[in-house]
């Protein structure tokens, strides 16, 4: 089946989407930056500190070390839309997390969750679609399910 290419680039902003998450996951560090366009063609407003607009370097910085220090981590990402304007695009999401923050020096870990709306504007280079700019902000309202629930 041929993919108009409104669809096709569609998808592959999708995938860049959840590969980002994936690399996070899997504990692929080196790898995060390679999902930010280049220079100082990228900026970041994230839920958690530092909470002033982060460069391409910083995003990476705090990227690799919110990966690093979480085990079991999980997500999933919920209600994805991805909106195309020319060589730009607009992705926009739930996500729902979770893991256990490990303290390596005390041994200890402490459980973290939590839900955020996510918006991802990728920007159409050579090396495929880049990340532009990136915006987390905690759901106000979120509650973590119990034990019980998932």
């Amino acid at each position: 089946m041929d993919l108009r290419p409104a669809e096709r680039d569609k998808i592959e902003v999708e995938a860049v989407v959840r590969a980002f998450f994936e690399a996070g996951k899997n504990k692929d560090l080196t790898a995060l930056a390679d999902f930010h366009a280049s220079g100082d063609s990228f900026t970041k407003f994230d839920e958690n500190p530092p909470y002033a607009r982060q460069n391409s370097d910083e995003a990476f910085v705090y990227e690799q070390a919110a990966f690093a220090n979480i085990s079991d981590y999980n997500y999933s990402i919920d209600d994805l839309r991805v909106d195309l304007l020319g060589d730009s695009a607009v992705a926009t999401f739930y996500l729902t997390y979770g893991g256990m923050v490990v303290n390596d020096y005390s041994f200890e870990g402490s459980p973290i969750s939590g839900r955020a709306r996510v918006t991802m504007v990728l920007a159409r280079t050579a090396k495929g679609w880049k990340m532009a700019h990136e915006h987390l902000s905690r759901y106000p309202d979120w509650v973590a399910p119990g034990p019980d629930k998932k």
